[in-house]
């Protein structure tokens, strides 16, 4: 009853070969029985039929050079042999000799005489009865009877159609038994991979098909792990560039942010200088009140302009930094060559607000990188550090190197000033100015960090901007050299 259930539960496969194999399996024992039943007869009637004749002609070839006495051990031999009744007899029909009615012993056997025939009353139905003309040298023409019944395969057929219903359990009982275990020893590790396969078909890659049997089937298990290392690995790169484009995305949606608001800070940078112009230009054109001195307001429109010049040249110079086309000049510069040049052009705003610039950038320092930017950075941080130092404080200049890391510093450092932590980060942003009211006489237009920023980015250094005892330090790490 187990068996049957267990039959039940099998997966399609493992039922379609139980049922394949256990139909075949009895198909050939039915035709094995069939052919033995219907066949087997005929076939041993034949066989027995060519025994008998061609041993008798063997027979008859030998007795032509033997005497009767002689041959009768090949008659005795004969009929021992092939389980037959033989005699002979004369034309007239006495029979003179025959193994069948040997007295038992070691005596010779008599020589029977007369005309009675053993067999005339045996029935000879579905038996081999037949006489064969044969010579000795010391008797004339005689006459050999071959008697054979065939009723032992007539039993045997007999005997199978009685035994069939026990051959019929034991066939059917381990045909059955043999089918469901090929059946299960074929189609589990077919199993096996259809659930692996399952898994990596709903993306479960843990696990890998582990099929040895040296055939087809471990090559199709070696094809599908090899193709799910393959799916996993185009899967695995697919997220990771999916997380790169929506890194890609967030980071362009900022950018495309940051534009508009620079964009829109832009025009109110413009805006304002337009409609002071504008206003003063209107009153000079009028000769409203103050406006009448026309060389005073024509003067300040100058400077206004000049400004509003500066800031369309910052402009110009982010947008040709942000552009794809924008190539980088590199080239081996001296520091200390370019610091002398930058200090040497921005000492009259250090004089003006009576700030010393101390230079301690030691000579013989070198860095391969493009000088005009270079140059444009680090003279915006240095006229930074004069413009937003106190009267009478100090900037100082200095170049520090580190051998293990194989780079170089340098150190900005403006004395008398400190700024808010919250602030410092900001500093980097576009048009962000410390000093709230923007107002033009105490600052620049918010773009010269920024700048410097963009330009440290394309060149690959390294920059902060720290609180110190005393000042701010800006420190500026160039690349391994």
């Amino acid at each position: 009853m187990s068996r049957i259930v267990d039959i039940m539960k099998m997966k399609k496969i493992t039922y379609k070969l139980f049922m394949i194999t256990s139909l075949i399996l009895l198909s050939f024992a039915v035709l094995i029985y069939l052919t033995l039943y219907f066949f087997l007869p005929t076939f041993y009637e034949q066989y027995k039929t060519n025994q008998l004749q061609s041993g008798m002609v063997d027979i008859i070839k030998k007795s032509e050079k033997i005497k009767l006495e002689h041959a009768k051990n090949l008659l005795d031999e004969y009929s021992k042999e092939n389980n037959a009744i033989i005699y002979l007899q004369e034309k007239d029909g006495n029979i003179i000799y025959s193994p069948s009615f040997m007295i038992q012993g070691n005596s010779p056997p008599p020589i029977i005489t007369g005309k009675t025939t053993p067999l005339q009353n045996e029935e000879t139905v579905n038996a081999f009865h037949k006489s064969f003309p044969i010579q000795f040298l010391d008797e004339g023409n005689l006459i050999v009877n071959v008697f054979a019944t065939f009723q032992p395969i007539d039993e045997a057929s007999q005997v199978l159609v009685r035994f069939l219903p026990y051959i019929s359990i034991i066939v059917v009982g381990s045909g059955l038994g043999s089918a469901y275990l090929y059946s299960r020893f074929i189609t589990k590790p077919l199993l096996y991979i259809n659930e692996r396969a399952q898994k990596m078909a709903n993306l479960d890659f843990s696990e890998n098909i582990v099929v040895r049997s040296n055939d087809e089937l471990e090559e199709l298990s070696n094809s599908l792990n090899e193709m799910s290392n393959n799916l996993q690995k185009t899967m695995n790169d697919l997220q990771i560039a999916n997380e790169q484009l929506k890194d890609d995305i967030e980071r362009e949606r900022k950018i495309e942010t940051k534009r508009r608001e620079f964009f829109t800070t832009v025009a109110h940078e413009l805006k304002t200088p337009l409609t002071v112009m504008k206003g003063y230009i209107e009153g000079m054109i009028y000769n409203i009140g103050p406006y009448q001195n026309r060389d005073y307001y024509l003067e300040k429109n100058r400077k206004i302009i000049e400004r509003t010049e500066q800031l369309v040249r910052e402009i110009l110079s982010m947008s040709k930094l942000e552009q794809d086309t924008f190539k980088i000049q590199a080239r081996e510069i001296n520091l200390l060559d370019l610091i002398e040049t930058i200090t040497k052009d921005l000492a009259f705003f250090a004089s003006q607000k009576n700030i010393r610039i101390i230079n301690k950038i030691p000579p013989d320092n070198y860095v391969f990188t493009d000088s005009d930017l270079l140059e444009k950075a680090l003279k915006n941080i240095i006229h930074n550090a004069i413009m937003y130092s106190p009267q009478g404080e100090t900037v100082y200049l200095a170049l520090t190197e580190d051998s293990k890391q194989n780079q170089i510093q340098i150190q900005i450092i403006n004395t008398g000033i400190q700024i808010k932590a919250d602030e410092l980060q900001q500093l980097f942003q576009p048009f962000y100015r410390i000093e709230k009211s923007r107002n033009r006489n105490t600052g620049g237009s918010g773009l010269g960090l920024y700048i410097v920023k963009q330009i440290f980015q394309s060149l690959s250094i390294n920059y902060s901007v720290d609180n110190m005892e005393n000042g701010i330090q800006f420190l500026v790490t160039f690349p391994e050299r």
